[in-house]
């Protein structure tokens, strides 16, 4: 160790003397670790961090598996009152919540905004183990009756933005979604939540469900059918999550036998009750919380990862390639060293402190980089109506791995050619003999460096080919409407007040003068707003159809106004589009899309044929079918078309928020203003968001394989862009080395083209091998991201083959101009040249 120091003066002092090299490798190195260090900061969030809570790996989640009987939010929800059974009669616990994020629509001081919430029950908090940084947080005596807690606790971070950390915040009200809550404290800094990527801006508790739109119009606190809430247990101590799930099945049973008895399941038949008690509860890891972003993000995350590392692996070799040339140079110092008595143990630690140096500086400036990269990623994520709670910034877990990286890099890139440079034939060197300064050895490892250099970047540029290709069938992919001069965005009026009256008297308002807008050419309303990843199924019975046992019709369902199809350019193919007429008290009517006519009628005609809501034997097909309308996209542009019912919004028995589509006779951004200051006249107190046109949502739509398309281009660019500097050097190493024989080549009468062939042939060798090793590679690698791509398979030959022209081209170019400088060689002086 007292050796280090010396050896870093002499790093620094050689390195300096050497800046266009030193400034080469640093920036290599600074982008491939950047890369990796930004993906692995989005991958730490989402993926792999644990919760800022007290023991987190104490934590799970629970979920139940099977067929349930009844309606679902999400995949891994409980009903209210099955948390309550489980929570108050478990053994395995130390103690459980439950929680559900919802956007609210809070009040205070004549401010209206659309905010990120959570009904959360009283022991969440402490559950948890979170504390209050001002005030008090929820206790179990604050959800004990519903409706009777209208308290609120902000999170620390809403508090410093809406509030300026004012502490005179406590005590007062604050209208949420047309309820005046009183707050009673703010939550410990640092804490977001159990949901990475999302911060509940305030919380409120679950007993207030019922008392705030739109819960009250379905009861949810005492729906058994309808499974809501989140709910998280922490283990005993010394409990394991696999007993603690065997140990809950007989309590979840239980229940379940408790509610095949009920009312609700009269009319179900014995398959479904069946079905039903075969379910199971499952417990999950919950030290990482849940995430909606990790779900839509961890795939292409992963995938990024893996190129970014292909990339730091072709810098770490070109750099290699840099050091061999470098020592080359240093090779008669190496060997006066050697023949001074220095140890080779002694030369290979200073030449490896010199790379280490390099990927430390290249490291410090690509953690500066990583942050750029990752804010602009997150600036670019669809946010939705609610910020996300990310970061660019590192923290030390990420620093950590970006010194890690840093300390690979080195070692990788500087341990071959330390050991190749301090092996050199000391007497010819000493005597400055070409031959033996550019021995052999080296020249093998820097074509094989240059080779798997190659075969990397054909890896890369394959998946960029693949990624971009997949794109441009999304983008062409007819979503069965015209979204040219189509607008949209939502209002929320069950927010403030949930009144079906007035909600929907707000609408035929709201209509009224979108409807007289100059410019405009079709307005309508739909609860489930398009390619926006939404979804919303039920279970129907269609009159005449039979379903195999175990598979219900379950189609999509769209709940929408009169005018939904001609402002959307949708087709009615056959029968009618609704009519102001159907209304509440008029006959139920429908509309099916083709795909659901086809499945469910063959070729007969399915006007005048009707469907119920629910699957139970008895079940009331009220809803006659009047038309049927063209197929169209409905979550995204990647999915299958489903099949699909559409239903007029005022024949429910419910009201929701909606999303109002526009359509422009121009450009529709023209309108956005005028727009704006309808939905303010209307009723000021309506929230309104995500104004944008259909094009924007596309290309929102389509954000995972944008990123992943131009990333893996920008990366494949940068990693082509490599190899050819290593392959340009590989070459002018090999020149240099043959200068001698070029020059009695040319001295024997051999013509420049002979000259420009014999090196050509040599760097076409090179870039040949290293594209079959690199589709070799390919054609086992790329059937990992075929869940990622879209009309195109991951063997796609043409892609594979005009990535390895790019790259044989790419080889080709680099290799000419160390050829072309061969034949300015004067044989005179080459035949003197040692």
């Amino acid at each position: 160790m007292s050796a280090l120091p010396q050896d870093l003066r002499y790093a620094f002092r050689t390195l300096r003397k050497a800046p266009l090299f030193s400034a080469v490798a640093v920036l290599s190195l600074a982008f491939g670790i950047g890369a990796n260090t930004a993906i692995f900061t989005l991958i730490h969030q989402l993926i792999l961090r644990r919760l800022p809570v007290k023991d987190p790996q104490e934590l799970v989640m629970l979920a139940g598996r099977g067929r349930h009987y009844g309606g679902n939010n999400g995949h891994a929800k409980l009903s209210y009152p099955m948390y309550q059974d489980i929570r108050d009669k478990n053994q395995v616990f130390a103690g459980m919540f439950c929680a559900y994020r919802s956007t609210m629509s809070a009040s205070f001081e004549g401010r209206t905004e659309l905010i990120s919430g959570e009904l959360v029950s009283g022991n969440y908090f402490r559950v948890l183990g979170i504390g209050a940084a001002m005030g008090r947080v929820f206790t179990g005596s604050d959800d004990l009756y519903q409706g009777g807690h209208p308290l609120a606790v902000l999170s620390y971070g809403y508090w410093k933005s809406r509030f300026a950390g004012d502490r005179g915040i406590l005590g007062k009200k604050i209208i949420v979604d047309g309820y005046p809550l009183t707050v009673i404290g703010v939550s410990q800094a640092g804490f977001d939540g159990v949901e990475p990527g999302y911060a509940p801006q305030i919380r409120v508790p679950i007993t207030m469900t019922n008392s705030l739109p739109p819960g009250g119009a379905s009861n949810r606190l005492n729906e058994r059918r309808f499974r809501w809430v989140e709910v998280f247990g922490r283990l005993k101590p010394s409990m394991t999550r696999e007993k603690a799930q065997a140990g809950l099945q007989p309590l979840f049973h239980q229940i379940l036998d408790m509610e095949v008895q009920q009312k609700e399941f009269a009319k179900a038949s014995p398959f479904v009750k069946s079905e039903f008690l075969k379910m199971h509860l499952e417990l999950m890891p919950g030290a990482t919380g849940r995430s909606s972003l990790r779900d839509s993000y961890s795939k292409p995350l992963l995938a990024l990862m893996a190129i970014v590392a292909l990339v730091l692996l072709i810098a770490c070799s070109n750099l290699a390639n840099l050091l061999i040339a470098r020592a080359s140079a240093r090779q008669k110092e190496i060997a006066v060293r050697l023949a001074l008595g220095a140890s080779r143990t002694r030369l290979i630690r200073q030449l490896l402190v010199e790379s280490l140096v390099l990927s430390a500086a290249g490291g410090a400036l690509g953690v500066g980089l990583a942050a750029a990269i990752d804010q602009a990623l997150i600036a670019f994520l669809p946010a939705g109506s609610t910020p996300l709670s990310l970061s660019s910034v590192p923290d030390w877990t990420v620093l950590g791995f970006t010194a890690l990286v840093a300390v690979l890099a080195g070692l990788i890139f500087g341990l071959v050619p330390a050991l190749q440079s301090t092996r050199p034939r000391l007497a010819d060197t000493l005597k400055d003999q070409a031959a033996a300064v550019l021995h052999g050895g080296s020249v093998k490892l820097r074509k094989s460096l240059v080779v798997a250099q190659v075969a990397l970047s054909l890896l890369l540029l394959i998946g960029a080919g693949l990624f971009l290709q997949s794109l441009r069938n999304l983008k062409f992919t007819n979503p069965g409407f015209d979204v040219r001069g189509l607008a949209s965005f939502a209002v929320e009026p069950t927010l403030n007040r949930y009144d079906k009256p007035w909600t929907f008297e707000y609408y035929r308002r709201l209509r009224d003068r979108l409807k007289a807008m100059p410019g405009i050419e079709g307005e309508t309303l739909a609860m489930i707003p398009v390619l926006q990843d939404d979804e919303w199924d039920n279970w129907v019975t269609v009159e005449g159809y039979t379903p195999k046992q175990g598979e219900p019709p379950d189609p999509h369902m769209q709940y929408c106004s009169t005018g939904y199809f001609a402002a959307l350019k949708i087709p009615i193919v056959l029968g009618r589009d609704f009519t102001i007429k159907d209304a509440v008290g008029a006959p139920k009517v429908g509309i099916v899309n083709q795909r659901f006519a086809k499945r469910y009628f063959g070729g007969t005609n399915p006007l005048g044929r009707h469907v119920g809501m629910g699957i139970d034997p008895g079940t009331k097909m009220d809803i006659e079918i009047v038309g049927v309308a063209g197929d169209t996209k409905y979550e995204n542009m990647s999915e299958e078309i489903p099949y699909e019912l559409y239903i007029p919004y005022t024949q429910l028995d419910f009201v929701n928020g909606m999303s109002v589509y526009l359509r422009a006779h121009g450009d529709p951004t023209n309108t956005f203003n005028t727009v704006r200051k309808i939905v303010r006249e209307v009723d000021p107190s309506v929230p309104m968001y995500d104004l944008r046109t259909l094009d924007d949502q596309i290309e929102i739509s389509l954000f995972t394989q944008r990123l992943l398309a131009t990333l893996s281009s920008v990366f494949g660019g940068l990693a082509t862009l490599l190899a050819a500097l290593g392959l340009y050097g590989v070459m002018a190493f090999m020149v240099a080395r043959r200068t001698r024989e070029i020059g009695i080549r040319m001295a024997l009468g051999a013509d420049t083209g002979s000259v420009v062939w014999m090196v050509m042939r040599e760097v076409l060798l090179l870039a040949a091998i290293g594209v079959a090793v690199g589709a070799g590679a390919a054609l086992a690698a790329t059937r990992f991201i075929q869940a990622q791509l879209f009309g195109i398979q991951a063997t796609d030959l043409a892609t594979m083959a005009a990535a390895a022209l790019g790259i044989v081209t790419v080889a080709g170019l680099s290799g000419y101009f160390p050829a072309r400088r061969a034949t300015t060689i004067d044989p005179v002086r080459a035949l003197r040249w040692e």
